[in-house]
């Protein structure tokens, strides 16, 4: 009987060891495939309700046009994209693999949205998964044929990221008119450098092999991670110097830099458009990145001419004056002051030097050098700052880095990319007249669950926002992301000049931990769309006359007349008088809980449950209040150096509403005595609901109003925390209006 016991266990060790051997070369596991597409088209009802519930508004607010307000999610990720499929990890609290198929169903019967974008990360595609792409959108796209209940449109994210301010450039969303193979790109182009890298680097044995081992019921998923990257690895690079038509099929095309992007799409005679998103965000953005490069030496009006302005990853409007790193007269970085609105990150790290320096009692000159030094290899740091102070567990940095002031902002606040300060630009370098840049805005999800929309309802931290974290202290432990606390040092892992051996050292760079409290639900583009067909959306998209909202389903017009002329918001005019500007908005229906009928007819309940977690938009009747609307004015740079912070008159007027909906008008007297450019934008602001993530880091604060204490919103670590929930004010920005002074 011992004997037998014995071979047993021997013989599960064994088997073990074996496993683990497979596990850890490899040897297992399969591709994600694009899934099937479960619904059918929407019934004729349940569009002719959405439009009536609008034109009832607009009989209200006495709105003669016949465009239709059509509500839309241009930037969606599948587990075709390398965050989206690690996110989707049970390790990470993963709901598991998300495929394109979901999100066409989920865009219908979930987010009852009107039209969609898939945006897969173009440096993780391979000429599979693009030519999935392409099918699973013709097929979303053909249900609709006679309805248009639904529009989807092909595109991806080119995602570039570079150390040096002057070579990054950020991330950009490409979208295409067509969906035809013959049309469209053979392959998704993406960037060059630290992004296509990382996904060749492939995956640690402790994210494979070793949870795999230790979650036997979820290892098909971890081994699938291995399979995806080996099918980026089997891809070759493209050759350098070749037209995009006469590449080989089977490469990943690079485009280095916005311009070699804009060259390669010029190459295809189908409408594309290019837009820019995440550029205020701070995870992985140098701290003086600064936008004016990219007007100087890397704008194509053609293409270029939306931005993202608020995502599930955080809003992107507001301009502030100070920043995370300064650059000193010698072209020098240097770690800034603290002040009353702003902690720099260096200045949290010095201080938390200091105060080790004081326990250990060492000498004050002795303190001094290490927190001079502390201080200096975090600015120089940049995006992994928060690094030069080892052993730290997140909420030592307290609220560092933040824009505490701003609406949801995104993380680490890089207020050089932000809307406001893009606007308040002019290239004076150019001949003749300066350039500048003209954008409309966009709100968008970002979501990477393949969930278009999934700003309805403030519901499941978990399933509508990109927040993840470790499902086990294990897992924590072994990602070597946890660090023992309390060790008195200047050594730190500078990642600026450390090579990168995985995509977990990219999670280490960007402050994961941090980051993932400021995911919340997404935004959304409303376009004023003639009709609901694709080539209306479009045309509305080109015209500039969209605005983007926080979620909620918020409507807004803003327009302009002076003497004969019109103007809707996304439109230009010369003027030496101001027009009368209007605006109209009302609130977003109320939502009920659960489902309509037509979801729970057009899904089955596992698959409403799987995509949904059987909640859809479900709107009563009943409409949020409007609290107010705010005009912004910015005035565009007169000569070369104007500062842009006397530039942007944010709030320049208010008008308090609380109904339901409102209508206001305005003028701006000044605009004939100032003799210069102007540019208007209002925001229609709800009543303060309850939102997901909007408390991210819980801070206590001092008579003096300073973060004195942290507790940051991680999931599956500080459970207590819940959801994070907190009031907020959920909003729509239109589209700017821009008026020329001309004389």
């Amino acid at each position: 009987m011992k004997k037998l016991l014995l071979s047993i266990i021997l013989l599960f060790i064994f088997s073990g060891a074996i496993f683990f051997a497979g596990a850890f070369f490899k040897m297992f596991g399969t591709l994600d495939g694009p899934g099937v597409i479960e619904g059918k088209v929407l019934p004729a009802s349940v569009i002719l309700e959405k439009t009536n519930k609008i034109n009832a508004v607009k009989n209200e607010l006495e709105i003669l046009d016949e465009k239709q307000i059509l509500f839309g999610d241009l930037h969606v990720h599948s587990t075709y994209s390398t965050d989206a499929f690690m996110w989707s990890l049970p390790f990470l609290n993963g709901k598991g693999a998300s495929p394109i198929a979901d999100a066409c169903d989920y865009a219908r019967f979930c987010s009852a949205l009107d039209f969609w974008s898939i945006n897969d990360h173009a440096e993780a595609s391979t000429p599979r998964k693009w030519l999935d792409t392409k099918e699973s959108i013709q097929q979303c796209n053909n249900l609709s044929e006679g309805s248009d209940d639904l529009v989807s449109f092909l595109g991806w994210e080119w995602t570039q990221v570079d150390r040096d301010p002057e070579t990054h450039f950020g991330h950009k969303n490409v979208m295409f008119l067509e969906t035809d193979d013959a049309l469209v790109p053979p392959r998704a182009i993406g960037s060059g450098g630290l992004a296509p890298l990382v996904m060749r680097l492939g995956l640690p044995w402790t994210m494979s092999a070793l949870p795999a081992t230790l979650d036997l019921k979820n290892r098909d998923r971890f081994f699938a991670f291995n399979k995806f990257f080996e099918e980026i690895q089997d891809t070759p690079v493209c050759p350098q110097g070749i037209g995009t038509k006469d590449l080989p099929l089977n490469c990943y095309e690079e485009a280095e830099n916005p311009n070699i992007l804009f060259e390669k799409l010029k190459e295809w005679e189908t409408p594309y458009m290019v837009i820019p998103h995440g550029t205020t965000w701070g995870y992985y953005t140098p701290p003086t990145s600064d936008w004016r490069k990219q007007l100087e030496s890397y704008q194509d009006d053609s293409s270029q001419f939306l931005f993202e302005i608020y995502s599930g990853h955080g809003n992107s409007e507001e301009y502030r004056s100070w920043n995370d790193a300064q650059i000193d007269l010698q072209g020098e970085l240097y770690c800034p002051e603290a002040s009353d609105n702003f902690l720099p990150t260096c200045q949290q790290a010095g201080r938390i030097m200091a105060q080790r320096c004081e326990d250990s009692g060492l000498d004050a000159d002795t303190c001094n050098q290490l927190v001079a030094e502390t201080k200096s290899n975090a600015v120089n740091m940049g995006a992994a700052g928060y690094l030069a102070i080892n052993e730290i567990e997140p909420h030592d940095l307290l609220n560092a880095g933040q824009c505490n002031d701003c609406f949801l902002p995104s993380f680490n606040y890089r207020p050089l990319g932000s809307a406001q300060y893009v606007l308040a630009l002019r290239d004076f370098t150019a001949n003749g007249d300066p350039k500048r840049f003209k954008f409309g805005f966009i709100g968008s999800s970002d979501n990477h669950g393949s969930r278009p929309g999934t700003g309805y309802k403030e519901v499941d931290r978990l399933y509508n926002t990109e927040a993840n974290g470790f499902s086990d202290p294990l897992f924590d432990r072994l990602s070597d992301l946890s660090r023992e606390k309390g060790k008195l040092t200047t050594t730190f892992q500078d990642l600026s000049t450390r090579t990168l051996t995985s995509i977990m050292d990219l999670n280490i760079a960007t402050d994961a931990e941090r980051q993932s409290a400021y995911f919340m639900t997404g935004g959304l583009v409303a376009a004023h769309a003639s009709s609901r067909s694709r080539e209306s959306i479009w045309d509305a998209l080109e015209r500039k006359e969209v605005y983007a909202t926080s979620g909620p389903r918020i409507l807004l017009w803003f327009d302009a007349q002076k003497d004969a002329q019109s103007l809707s918001m996304g439109s230009e005019m010369e003027a030496d008088q101001s027009p009368v500007f209007t605006v109209k908005a009302a609130g977003s229906l109320k939502q009920k809980p659960g489902c309509p009928a037509y979801s729970t007819n057009g899904l089955s309940q596992d698959r409403l449950e799987k995509i949904c977690n059987s909640e859809c938009y479900n709107p009563s009747n009943e409409r949020r209040l409007i609290s107010r609307i705010e005009v912004i004015k910015i005035l565009p740079q007169q000569f070369e150096g104007e500062p842009v912070e006397g530039l942007v008159d944010d709030v320049w007027k208010s008008f308090p509403c609380n109904t339901t909906s409102c209508k206001i008008s305005f003028k701006d007297e000044q605009f004939s005595i100032g003799r210069r450019d102007a540019v208007y934008y209002v925001r229609a602001i709800e009543e303060p609901t309850a939102t997901l993530s909007a408390d991210p880091l819980s801070c206590e604060f001092d008579e003096n109003g300073q973060c004195i204490q942290a507790e940051v919103c991680r999931v599956g670590v500080n459970k207590n925390r819940g959801e994070c929930i907190a009031p907020a004010e959920h909003r729509a920005w239109s589209s700017p209006i821009f008026l020329n002074y001309s004389s």
